[in-house]
């Protein structure tokens, strides 16, 4: 699979590091996590990306915690990103 140049920012061209699927019309694309700042870069279809936090919530079914970012309502493990 090809690298993905879907969206840009500041005149630059973002390439898509990880899709984590809501539904069959929305997917929450990644494209990039800045660990030094503790946040991720991350957009709806690719559409306006902005800058998240990186937070932990625990797993319901194995009790641990899970490292991702808040996107709106819904938490986004990066454990379940698929990367590309």
């Amino acid at each position: 699979m090809g690298v993905l140049y879907d969206v840009a920012v500041e005149g630059k061209a973002l390439k898509t590091v990880g899709v984590f699927t809501v539904s069959n019309t929305l997917a929450i694309c990644v494209h990039e996590i800045d660990y030094a700042d503790d946040q991720v870069l991350a957009s709806g279809n690719g559409d306006s990306p902005k800058w998240y936090p990186i937070t932990e919530q625990k797993n319901e079914d194995t009790g641990e915690w899970e490292q991702g970012f808040m996107f709106g309502s819904f938490f986004i493990p990066f454990s379940e990103v698929m990367r590309v």
